[in-house]
């Protein structure tokens, strides 16, 4: 059990450092992926303290024990990140994660400057008791509040975020009750050492898992404002000024790439607001640029099935209605799957059973 329990750990250190790798290659910089890659850092400093032994650390091990104290705050800021629309860092939140982290500051400054030989060993170990009940305290805390966040707007969400949400709430729930409330403040001495050991690994691969599968999830299904809340039923006058919109859209005025929802509106002579909701509530679109590229993304399919056509794709995207190329590239693979190029070599392809080589027009394509 010992060895499986290690080797648990061990898988939790690996896919923490792969997702360490990621972010930095990737330059995924957004205020989740930094705030997971801060718990990553504390994750694997807290698994090879418990793996390798303080001894075996060695002069490091005062930095990994802070670097440790990441694995509970940086979790927390991670839930906020995760499923909140507004997970702006403050005052309060940076009061919670000092609270974490200067009670092992302050113990490892103690024990490395020796502040008994100046304060007195009484006095040192007093004050080390307090801030330690402190920093369980703040621990604690940021734990009830990283399960909250999973709670956090519930109501109205899509079937998928709810089902995100139970992944994470229950592998969650159960490391926090068990190698938290149990193990770590409970003291379970009747558990055997080596199955300590196997359920701690168990734990910190599942979270890992978990968490690392609702990252995966938010980056393809970003969270609107209200929590991705479905919109209530359209009325009979959205309805009717809905098919009025994708009528005007539909003959042709998708094709404008300066047109906004002001400019629809003032067509349909009606207030942008009523017209952006028709569209939401009526149609089911998430917003008035996805209406639009709809429109424009199937009008560039049919030009670039066009296998006898030599038009670039910067053409195509200006011919379909985009003002250029990187916003028609990024909704096309969007809708699709493939960016314009992958489309177009699949469709030449298919009409001439030719492989996969570039045809002339994908040379000059941008």
């Amino acid at each position: 059990m010992f060895a499986l329990g290690a080797g648990l750990k061990i898988f939790a250190i690996s896919a923490a450092a792969v997702w360490l790798g990621w972010i930095a290659l990737r330059r995924a910089f957004s205020q989740l992926h930094l705030i997971w890659a801060g718990f990553c850092v504390g994750l694997i400093a807290i698994m090879l303290i418990e793996v390798l032994g303080r001894e075996m650390i060695g002069a490091a091990y005062p930095v990994m024990a802070i670097a440790s104290c990441a694995s509970c705050s940086f979790f927390w800021l991670t839930s906020r990140a995760l499923f909140r629309h507004d997970a702006a860092i403050g005052w309060p939140e940076i009061a919670i994660v000092a609270g974490i982290f200067l009670p092992t500051i302050f113990d490892q400054l103690a024990l490395s400057l020796s502040f008994g030989a100046w304060m007195g060993e009484a006095s040192l170990a007093q004050w080390m008791e307090r801030l330690d009940g402190l920093q369980v305290f703040f621990s604690s805390a940021a734990l009830l509040l990283a399960f909250g966040e999973g709670l956090n707007g519930w109501s109205g969400i899509s079937d998928n975020e709810k089902r995100i949400r139970y992944i994470y709430l229950s592998s969650f729930g159960a490391g926090v009750v068990i190698c938290v409330m149990l193990f770590d403040h409970g003291r379970l001495t009747f558990v055997s050492p080596g199955l300590t050991v196997l359920i701690q690994g168990l734990c910190a691969a599942m979270i890992m898992c978990s968490v690392s599968l609702a990252i995966i999830f938010r980056q393809n299904n970003p969270l609107p404002s209200g929590a991705a809340r479905k919109s209530p039923p359209a009325t009979a006058d959205e309805m009717a000024l809905a098919r009025r919109a994708q009528a005007l859209v539909a003959e042709g005025a998708y094709l404008d790439p300066e047109l906004k929802v002001s400019t629809l509106a003032q067509r349909l002579h009606e207030k942008d607001y009523k017209v952006s909701r028709a569209i939401v509530s009526a149609l089911g679109h998430p917003n008035f640029n996805r209406f639009i590229n709809g429109y424009r993304i199937r009008h560039a399919e049919g030009l670039l099935a066009d296998t006898e056509s030599s038009a670039s794709i910067l053409d195509i995207a200006l011919d379909s209605g985009f003002a250029s190329l990187g916003p028609f590239n990024r909704a096309f693979k969007e809708a699709n799957g493939l960016t314009p190029r992958e489309y177009r070599r699949q469709k030449e392809k298919a009409a001439t059973g030719i492989g996969d080589g570039l045809s002339s027009s994908e040379v000059f394509a941008e």
